[in-house]
């Protein structure tokens, strides 16, 4: 208990990470705890609310990169992403991807996403924008990482506007497989650091 009271004062000290000053004391003690944290919040006329899911990483930015740049393992670690398919790379640090998913409710889908990643200081920023998909007209998302002592923090932030009907009855399923996908980035990038 008294290691989770040090590393406590050291998230919320004065070296804190910025993304550490978005949340709460309590918010805060959740991620000491390992715990995601998670703020959804409602976009007038939108079905589905912007998601924002906050997690501490026992590794680095860089690794976290790495894993997040391995499309052709990522089906591997995601549960419920059958493919990650890279279709082009028009710049460096552009990724044209399409994804093909197994999701509770709608059954199969398929999106092409462009990344494109970035660097804010010492903090690792991918957005993406949706290009095509079975099921969203507008897809827009981030993920943010910074170092924060020997691992990060990261917030991964996702808003989809669904085409179908079944927006509402999916609207739980959407929450609980970006909880999924964070928990699984998280996992895989302290595999892969030890």
């Amino acid at each position: 208990m008294r290691f989770l009271g040090i590393w406590i004062l050291g998230i919320t000290g004065v070296a804190a990470a910025p993304l550490l000053e978005e949340l709460s004391p309590a918010q805060r003690l959740e991620l000491a705890e390992g715990k995601l944290v998670v703020h959804s919040e409602e976009i007038p006329g939108a079905p589905w609310p912007r998601l924002k899911v906050y997690a501490r990483v026992q590794a680095p930015v860089k690794q976290i990169e790495e894993v997040f740049r391995d499309y052709e393992g990522a089906s591997s670690y995601i549960p419920g992403l059958k493919s990650a398919e890279v279709l082009s790379r028009p710049e460096v640090n552009i990724y044209e991807v399409r994804y093909t998913s197994a999701l509770p409710v709608v059954g199969e889908t398929r999106s092409t996403v462009r990344n494109t990643y970035s660097r804010e200081g010492k903090a690792l920023v991918v957005r993406w924008e949706l290009i095509e998909a079975d099921m969203a007209d507008e897809s827009l998302g981030e993920l943010w990482v910074e170092p924060n002592g020997e691992g990060s923090i990261l917030r991964y932030t996702n808003f989809v506007r669904p085409k179908s009907s079944l927006a509402v009855v999916a609207k739980f399923a959407a929450l609980g497989e970006v909880k999924k996908t964070v928990a699984a980035l998280r996992s895989e990038s302290e595999k892969r650091a030890n």
